[in-house]
């Protein structure tokens, strides 16, 4: 790793690097001067007697500053990877508390959660962070994929395919303690929210796999027709489109009223989780086989471009894009 990239995600704690946002300190909270009685303005013009439509430059917001965009790979079980959105270039990587990791999220917030297998755990990091600001548990034996809510829940795949059934875990944010639990009855791999809060989850049932949908506060599951060979993870579109990776070897589109699968992509090596970027123009595809992520163009599923050992990918088992 460049020396730079290293500066940018230094302080984690066992040598491993932290990522850093880039952004700079919020400093101490100023009052605005037309709050402050008898104020005035650095101008020395008092601020009673400047018109509605007058605007200073010390009255000007500070500019926002821009924050680059991510895209995180789980890489050799105890590492998340992190890669910039341009080159696909590897600026750090994630350790602390990762622990055979495999499906990988990230909210519109850009906090990253991280499944944890052997660790069964989730871990979720803010922002820039290397080390766990939150960690969920509580009742899970194997958590394959996580996904949050527009409300910043959390939603957990237990596969846990060996005990039968498999759940799905909901959390409220930075909470240990399970808020509603959905049972399914074989392995569930996918999990993905919608804006109106409806659950959809694929699940795998011994070489043929399905899937599920749970109405917003509903712990009754609606079984969609549509099926698949071997599921992995899905992604949700603003079109309510099911995007599911099929371990089989391909990319399946599941249009709304999910009744049948049509391929996006064929010829994959056991593609496992995927991931939408914010603007739903880029699609990335964890390829488990190839140790590999695809990159197509959405919704064409043309392909941009495959991100493997010259980006720092050994293995690829989950993928998130910074939102």
């Amino acid at each position: 790793m460049a020396s730079a990239a290293m500066a940018l995600f230094a302080g984690c704690s066992g040598g491993a690097p932290t990522p850093s946002s880039g952004l700079p300190s919020a400093g101490p909270q100023q009052t605005h001067p037309r709050l402050l009685p008898n104020a005035l303005l650095a101008s020395g013009i008092d601020p009673r007697f400047v018109g509605p439509t007058a605007v200073l430059p010390q009255q000007l917001p500070p500019k926002r500053a821009k924050v680059e965009r991510r895209l995180f790979v789980s890489n050799l079980g105890n590492a998340v990877i992190v890669l910039n959105n341009k080159a696909y270039k590897q600026v750090g990587e994630i350790t602390t508390g990762v622990n055979d990791s495999d499906g990988v999220w990230a909210d519109h917030l850009g906090n990253v959660y991280v499944a944890n297998i052997l660790g069964k755990n989730v871990t979720e990091y803010t922002r820039g962070s290397g080390s766990p600001t939150c960690t969920y548990s509580s009742k899970l034996h194997d958590p394959i994929n996580v996904t949050t809510d527009d409300a910043g829940d959390v939603y957990v795949a237990d596969f846990n395919f060996q005990r039968k059934p498999g759940y799905i875990y909901k959390y409220a944010q930075c909470s240990n303690t399970v808020a509603t639990r959905y049972t399914i009855d074989k392995g569930p791999e996918g999990v993905a929210v919608d804006k109106s809060g409806n659950l959809f989850v694929s699940y795998y049932n011994g070489g043929i796999g399905g899937f599920e949908e749970f109405i917003a506060g509903s712990i009754v599951p609606i079984v969609l027709q549509a099926v698949v060979g071997s599921p992995g993870g899905i992604v949700l579109d603003n079109n309510q489109n099911i995007i599911a990776d099929d371990q089989t070897g391909e990319i399946d589109i599941i249009a709304p009223p999910y009744r049948s699968a049509v391929p996006l992509v064929t010829g994959l090596n056991l593609p496992f989780h995927d991931a939408l970027n914010k603007t739903e123009t880029l699609l990335f595809s964890a390829n488990y086989g190839s140790a590999t992520v695809t990159v197509y163009s959405y919704p064409s599923g043309t392909l941009v471009t495959t991100l493997g050992s010259s980006n720092g990918i050994s293995v690829a088992e989950g993928v998130a894009d910074s939102q």
